[in-house]
């Protein structure tokens, strides 16, 4: 089998701008799947939405499929596991959103990923051999961007009015080869820096801190 790898270039990447008009949640699902019901919702697969007024499961999802047989129906990312949570019984102030997408931010020149990790719990006993340890709290990593420094422009103005709004956004990586798919969430944890040198161009980037695990949404 021949080795499979992703090009960078073509990769596209948007920042979450806004929200459109809210709409009324009226059920949900949290076992087989993740699924919540809204009718007349005007969604489709590949939207992220902004989930609010149900606890433990709000927050910024991907959709996979609309309508799956059942009108208003909406299934979310297969990596969306809701199986742990509480099913909620009261829907009056659940509501859903439909994330609005910044332009590609072309002027990207890098982009590094640092993985999330899992910490160490020491679990040793009297009995045991010798140290023993097992998974604790997931540590979530961050999304570096390196860019060409033009901070007038559209997309590194929003930047900087994040970053100093301590502004939570939700933000898409779509990659190239049907690889899918990257919705995250974050915070601007390092603000636009900038390097310059004669002869050469200013250069800058920020570090996107994850304040939730990412989802990603294959094409199949």
């Amino acid at each position: 089998m021949a080795t499979q790898t992703t090009p960078f270039q073509g990769t596209k990447f948007y920042l979450g701008i806004g929200l459109e008009t809210e709409k009324a949640i009226t059920a949900c699902s949290v076992t087989p799947s993740a699924t919540i019901t809204v009718a007349n919702h005007g969604l489709k697969k590949g939207d992220c939405i902004k989930i609010t007024g149900l606890g433990s499961l709000d927050g910024y999802y991907p959709v996979k499929t609309v309508d799956g047989g059942t009108p208003g129906l909406i299934t979310l990312a297969d990596e969306v596991d809701w199986t742990e949570q509480d099913k909620p019984t009261d829907f009056t102030a659940a509501k859903v959103t439909k994330v609005k997408w910044s332009s590609n931010f072309c002027a990207i020149k890098n982009i590094e990923v640092d993985g999330d990790t899992l910490t160490e719990e020491d679990v040793t006993t009297m009995c045991s051999d010798g140290t023993e340890t097992e998974p604790g709290d997931i540590e979530f990593g961050s999304v570096k961007l390196t860019f060409f420094y033009a901070p007038a422009t559209k997309m590194q103005s929003d930047l900087r009015t994040k970053f100093y709004a301590k502004e939570t956004f939700p933000y898409l990586m779509v990659l190239r080869k049907e690889q899918g798919s990257i919705y995250g969430t974050g915070f601007i944890q390092t603000g636009a820096n900038a390097s310059g040198e004669v002869k050469g161009k200013f250069e800058s980037g920020i570090t996107i801190k994850k304040s939730k695990r990412d989802y990603l949404l294959p094409v199949a």
